[in-house]
């Protein structure tokens, strides 16, 4: 009994000390261009008494993923003017959510992702609709794309 215990601890804080190495060419490096000539789009987040916040950020542009992901929801992310593919991401621990957005970047916009979720305390919540908006005008500039929420719990060991 002990050992079984004694396994499923080290396996279960094993999968916490994991870290992924995502290499350099597949990570989003933000331009440094002249300021002026760039925009910004930042998260959001909703913050909860109890229990964790709803956040959403950017997980990634054009595919390649932006390393400070949750953490980072709040620093602005610069980007080029054009035509952008950004997966917006959700997270409230253990639940997640991701789904694709096409944003038209105008030099000097600012603009922030917005979330709608059912994903609330006592129940797992089955999605969370993503959009971005303009800061200045609080305007949407996107479609609404659905994200199903995935429970990152996967295994719950019973013990005897």
């Amino acid at each position: 009994m002990r050992l079984r215990l004694l396994l499923i601890t080290i396996v279960l804080l094993g999968g916490c000390a994991t870290h992924h190495y995502i290499p350099p060419e597949l990570q989003y490096v933000a331009p440094t261009d002249q300021e002026n000539s760039l925009a910004t789009l930042v998260g959001f987040n909703e913050k909860r008494l109890l229990i964790d916040d709803l956040t959403a950020f950017v997980l990634a542009v054009g595919g390649k993923r932006v390393i400070s992901g949750r953490h980072g929801w709040s620093t602005p992310l610069a980007l080029r003017p054009g035509l952008r593919a950004i997966t917006a991401a959700f997270q409230r621990s253990p639940l997640t959510s991701q789904a694709d957005l096409k944003l038209k970047v105008v030099a000097g916009g600012q603009y922030q992702i917005q979330f709608s979720t059912d994903a609330f305390f006592f129940r797992t919540g089955s999605y969370c609709d993503f959009w971005i908006i303009d800061i200045a005008t609080q305007k949407p500039v996107t479609g609404i794309e659905r994200g199903n929420i995935v429970n990152s719990i996967r295994y719950f060991p019973t013990i005897d």
